[in-house]
């Protein structure tokens, strides 16, 4: 079972329902769940608790995370195959830098080895927060140096999908490279922040997930 952490201030519910709906269009069974629901669990319950969704077969747990919660306990008893950061560090306030730097290293000691993190390259303070990192990062955005963009809001942006542009050669979580190309995302996507769609379409890709076959 892949562990997945959705970690932010905003944007953790739309982007988690996209993935859901990518993902279960692609007939994988997914958990998600909002991590102050297991707040109070111990370590022997949250080992029970991953054990159950197992034995129910499911593929994918999305653990939706509060960037202030993640140096509370109950994640020492976690390891994240995937993180995606929803936040920019450009919008988190001059006096909390530190503390949220300190936050930001916490999240990355929670991937596992092999572990990927997904990020916004449209961070201007991104490099700053990302300095002696050794876990694969992917990032989207709408710039060039964006793994995953997409070159027009305006005209390929529906309520129902977008076009989506891979820049650059990815590697998925099974060790498939994926060469640049385009594709569409398909969804319900009124009221959905471009970016949303962005960070979903590279935990698809990343995962393996064909987006032109859906």
């Amino acid at each position: 079972m892949l562990i997945a952490g959705i970690i932010g201030q905003n944007n953790k519910e739309k982007t988690s329902n996209l993935i859901n709906h990518i993902l279960t269009s692609s007939k994988k069974r997914v958990s998600i769940v909002d991590s102050k629901n297991l707040s109070n669990f111990d370590p022997k319950r949250i080992k029970d608790y991953l054990n159950e969704l197992e034995k129910n077969n499911i593929d994918v747990l999305i653990l939706k995370v509060d960037i202030g919660n993640i140096l509370k306990d109950i994640f020492y008893n976690f390891k994240f195959d995937i993180i995606i950061f929803t936040d920019k560090a450009d919008e988190i306030d001059e006096d909390n830098i530190e503390s949220y730097r300190e936050t930001i290293k916490k999240a990355f000691s929670l991937l596992n080895e092999k572990g990927v993190a997904i990020v916004n390259s449209d961070d201007n303070d991104l490099s700053s927060f990302l300095n002696g990192i050794k876990n694969y990062i992917v990032t989207y955005g709408f710039n060039l140096k964006a793994s995953i963009t997409t070159s027009s809001i305006g005209d390929l942006m529906s309520k129902d999908n977008i076009m989506c542009c891979l820049q650059r050669t990815i590697y998925t979580k099974n060790g498939k490279i994926i060469e640049p190309q385009e594709f569409k995302v398909k969804a319900d996507l009124d009221g959905v922040d471009p970016y949303n769609v962005l960070a979903a379409a590279t935990f698809a890709l990343i995962n393996g997930i064909d987006l032109n076959m859906m």
